[in-house]
């Protein structure tokens, strides 16, 4: 990395560069052909890639209570150089300061780490008793962004609820909003601007854009909310003090975005690293009850799969022999006197499983009351609080989704209910939980229980700190509806997407999730595809859900085991096959490659493996597909000899391969290069 100031260069050495000159620019050379400038008599900044524009002239703004958003720029404004190290690395970083005529000192502190293609930011307010619910670190004002590229963009949601999915559209055709990362990339060329937020702990952030006629404007902005997006009734939660912080914002811009992608989670798991330890367990396999049984979870069904895992899929496990028999919502039907009740039978059900060599799993939602119908004056479980003291109050009164009304995560009611219920199903020996309705933890409140708390996702920060402190470890966390980045850090596996068991449509669902949100492979141990349900559905349409759940990495299916299916003996071979079950085994996903027969979803996925690579290729239509694909623009030269891995029919391929479909399906080839 090299460091240059136009007519400042005396003072490279210096900790802090006086701006002596209006024309004085700082300019910062990265790895990768890429050149920051910031421009001091601006206030702005540009980069650059082989001498042509990026962007050009961002800014910085923030909005003070009750005051006038304001641009960050000064007529004097002091530039630091320092050297900083952190858990993702170091190098340097130069703070610009802006003094304002309100007496508020604006900061913009601009990272960029050794060795990294991409530069980090944030906005720091400085000021007496200052407050502020919308920071905006990085913001295009009719500027030129990527001019002369046909560009895509791609809505990332905030969480998995309400079936929400990742939408990709021309970025020129309407107002593009996305929630903690903004992706915007040229089909042609695959290359991709990437602007996210690093850190989900205090702020809820937005990437908000517009283009018309090659002029941009962008925004990326702390302090967003949307109904349709991050489920809030009211406005973002107001920080407070003596200093404001942004969150920070990586800023990339690289050939492939993909790639970019992949290094943007990467980094953010190294920089703010999870709250539990990394699972180590092996990739999970095994059963959830949701899929079919649903309401009618019993002990006579529950044991039956068990039976079943035990005898009909006996090598249907991960790389170190486990596999998870997890019980879902309605498992207090096993437990008299509900969930303040009698364990006795949940313990011997989780007894029953570790007889038979597999693991229980359990469910709750620990923020959530399904019975707020009943009214406020219930008795919480493990406390004399009630629901109604223990309800996230908002200016809309409550918060209410999907039948659940949201608990205030830092009430001692929410957290003394935690502490009793987890505590019984840690006695009772479960080696799982799957958590749900987790969003409703990170819903803005006009006043939380702990008046140090301002924001839905500090609150939520709380929340799941407390439940990962209560259980200590001892149990593989499965985040399901859940904020999709803020998770990461509290959970080993998150479900990639909303309830979707065993259509081709649903299962195409599941895929665009993985099409757009593959990189969340690197933020979390293992993403999770949902329940794999075969039940009423054809063959062709049950390979394809299988295939899902292996492009994902972990396979949790969904049937009721108790009764006895045509299906069984066509999927029971697919399930135990050594070699797909050895692909899984990191527990990293297949990644998407750019062949949609729709604007939606991926046909093929791509996953190597030493001197092998898997190819997992889709048809959700009906009718004749036909997919070509190109190898050596995979990187995979020379020649192979490429398996079917579910008919184990081999052929030889070179450089050029094409996959033919007659109808709806799905396909699984290994290629190993001779």
């Amino acid at each position: 990395m090299l460091f240059k100031f136009s007519n400042l260069s005396w003072l490279i050495c210096l900790l802090c560069l006086p701006f002596h000159t209006l024309q004085a620019q700082i300019e910062v050379k990265l790895n990768n052909n890429q050149e920051f400038r910031y421009d001091l008599k601006k206030g702005s900044f540009s980069l650059l890639e082989n001498k042509k524009l990026v962007f050009e002239n961002a800014i910085s703004s923030y909005q003070l209570k009750n005051g006038a958003v304001q641009e960050v720029a000064s007529s004097n404004p002091r530039a630091l150089k320092q050297k900083f190290k952190d858990n993702a690395g170091s190098g340097i970083c130069y703070s610009i300061e802006h003094f304002s005529k309100n007496g508020t000192k604006a900061i913009q502190n601009f990272y960029f780490y050794d060795g990294s293609p991409f530069f980090v930011m944030e906005l720091v307010l400085k000021g007496r008793n200052i407050s502020s619910n919308a920071l905006s670190p990085f913001q295009l004002k009719g500027q030129s962004l990527l001019s002369g590229k046909n560009l895509s963009s791609v809505f990332v949601p905030f969480d998995n609820d309400t079936f929400i999915e990742y939408k990709q559209q021309d970025f020129a055709s309407e107002p593009y909003e996305s929630s903690e990362l903004g992706i915007l990339y040229d089909n042609k060329d695959q290359s991709g601007f990437l602007t996210a937020s690093l850190d989900q702990s205090t702020w809820k952030t937005g990437i908000l854009a517009k283009q018309d006629h090659q002029q941009t404007d962008l925004e990326v902005k702390n302090g967003f909310v949307k109904a349709s997006v991050t489920r809030d009734s009211m406005e973002h939660g107001y920080l407070s003090g003596n200093e404001i912080r942004s969150s920070k914002i990586l800023i990339s811009y690289s050939k492939n975005w993909q790639d970019g992608l992949d290094e943007f989670a990467k980094f953010q798991r190294k920089l703010f690293p999870p709250n539990i330890k990394a699972w180590t367990a092996g990739t999970p396999v095994g059963w959830n009850s949701w899929g079919v049984i649903q309401t009618k979870l019993s002990w006579e069904n529950a044991t039956a799969t068990v039976d079943y895992f035990k005898d009909s899929l006996p090598k249907f496990r991960n790389e170190n022999g486990k596999a998870y028999i997890d019980l879902d919502s309605f498992w207090d039907n096993m437990v008299p006197g509900g969930m303040a009740g009698d364990y006795s039978k949940l313990k011997e059900f989780a007894d029953y499983c570790k007889a038979a060599g597999l693991e229980p799993g359990v469910y709750w939602a620990p923020f959530t009351d399904w019975g707020h119908g009943s009214g406020p004056d219930r008795k919480a479980e493990g406390s004399d609080y009630t629901f109604g003291e223990m309800w996230t109050k908002t200016s809309a009164g409550f918060h209410d989704l999907d039948g659940g009304r949201a608990l205030d995560p830092t009430h001692p009611g929410t957290q003394a209910r935690m502490k009793f219920i987890l505590g019984k199903l840690k006695e009772c020996g479960f080696k799982m939980i799957k958590i749900d309705f987790l969003s409703h933890a990170a819903i803005e409140s006009s006043k939380f229980y702990n008046p140090n708390v301002k924001t839905g996702m500090q609150a939520y920060a709380i929340g799941m700190t407390y439940l990962n402190e209560l259980l200590d470890n001892q149990m593989l966390i499965y985040a399901a509806i859940s904020p999709s980045l803020a998770t990461y850090r509290y959970a080993h596996m998150r479900r990639i997407a909303c309830d979707a068991w065993k259509t081709i449509d649903q299962t195409a669902y599941t895929l665009n999730a993985i099409t757009f949100g593959f990189w969340q492979t690197y933020l979390y141990d293992y993403i999770d595809a949902d329940h794999l349900v075969f039940t009423g559905e054809s063959h062709d349409v049950n390979i394809a859900r299988f295939l899902s759940g292996v492009v994902a990495g972990p396979l949790i299916l969904g049937d009721d085991f108790s009764q006895d299916e045509e299906w069984h003996s066509s999927m029971e071979p697919i399930l135990q096959n050594p070699e797909i079950l050895n692909i899984i085994k990191n527990g990293k996903s297949f990644r998407p490659l750019p062949i949609m027969q729709d604007n939606r979803t991926s046909n093929i996925y791509l996953k190597r493996e030493g001197n092998k690579a898997y190819l997992i290729a889709l048809n959700f239509k009906e009718g004749h597909a036909h997919f070509d694909i190109d190898l050596n623009t995979l990187g995979l030269t020379g020649n192979y000899k490429m398996q079917d891995l579910i008919n184990t029919q081999e052929t030889k391929v070179t450089s050029k391969l094409d996959i033919e479909f007659d109808s709806i399906g799905g396909r699984i080839f290994k290629l190993e290069k001779e």
